[in-house]
């Protein structure tokens, strides 16, 4: 068993997966940090890599909202005292739910007060409870706060609904969720260069990214070196070129106003808008002419 070294003062504390720490998991972390300011403690997020379904349940083939270093990016500048990454295993999973608590709530983390979100659960077969969670904290004084889920549009919050947003093309909704725009990072890699030769050159970006969206074309903004540029976004095979032939999905961003060459350039692609499905086209002029249209939408965006 791998444990992090253990806090040298008490905490407030929280413990989660918080995969692409949307507005749900900013309310837990923000409970925190305004306890920890008043009980004058160590602020704590406990996370897992990682995610546990990817280990205990690879069947499933779960797609992770963003990696650990956005999670680690966000929560340091949300101003959390402590970030603990915790190895997560099957042997993990095993431990029982008084084990765990003992161990890592008491031992490690020094917690006197844990702050949870509503559907917590914890031990092996996930059978600690929010009950047997408090009771644990009754018999050894850690106070358990339950934090409400956050609700939009009458649903409950959830890494889930952000991958459902993001799978069906709704980046407006996904932005909502996150508090933040879904984004796609990765190096620029060479293509295949047709964009350039009609005009139109994208950046081809080789990416690690487990989540990706609904084939189509996007308004979308790119971060490169720093400074941030408009631009429309392909997600898919390029049927026009490609019909027939097996290709993987592949994300193609035409930078608005910008001629430099970035290869090998990491930059970041942030999805606004949903434009069309993606189609195959009879001709290159009739492409051409759709591309036009679609950056002269991606000119004239704006966003909140």
């Amino acid at each position: 068993m791998i444990y992090f070294t253990s806090m040298s003062q008490k905490s407030v504390a929280t413990i989660g997966n918080f995969d692409g720490l949307h507005l749900g998991h900013r309310a837990l972390v923000n409970r925190v940090l305004e306890l920890a300011k008043k009980r004058h403690c160590l602020s704590v997020v406990l996370t897992f890599d990682p995610h546990p379904v990817k280990v205990l349940f690879p069947e499933k083939g779960l797609k992770q909202i963003f990696d650990l270093e956005d999670r680690l990016r966000c929560l340091t500048e949300l101003g959390v005292g402590r970030i603990v990454v915790m190895p997560f295993s099957r042997e993990l999973s095993q431990l029982s739910p008084e084990s765990f608590f003992n161990q890592v709530v008491l031992q490690d983390l020094r917690c006197e007060i844990l702050v949870i979100g509503h559907d917590f659960s914890f031990g092996k077969d996930r059978a600690g409870t929010l009950d047997v969670l408090k009771r644990l904290g009754n018999q050894s004084g850690v106070e358990v706060i339950v934090e409400p889920p956050v609700m939009l549009d009458g649903k409950v919050v959830s890494s889930s609904g952000v991958r459902r947003a993001v799978s069906n093309g709704n980046m407006e909704l996904a932005k909502r969720l996150l508090g933040r725009p879904f984004y796609m990072k990765g190096v620029v890699v060479k293509g295949a260069g047709r964009g350039k030769k009609i005009g139109f050159p994208t950046a081809n970006l080789f990416t690690q990214s487990d989540l990706y969206p609904k084939g189509g074309v996007y308004v979308t903004e790119a971060v490169v070196k720093g400074q941030l540029f408009q631009s429309v976004t392909n997600a898919g095979t390029n049927p026009t070129f490609t019909s027939g032939h097996q290709v993987p999905v592949q994300i193609e961003t035409h930078i608005l106003d910008f001629n430099e060459d970035i290869y090998g350039e990491k930059i970041e692609v942030r999805f606004h808008q949903f434009i069309r499905d993606e189609k195959k086209f009879s001709s290159v002029e009739e492409l051409i002419k759709q591309i036009a249209l679609d950056s002269s939408q991606a000119r004239g965006a704006t966003f909140k």
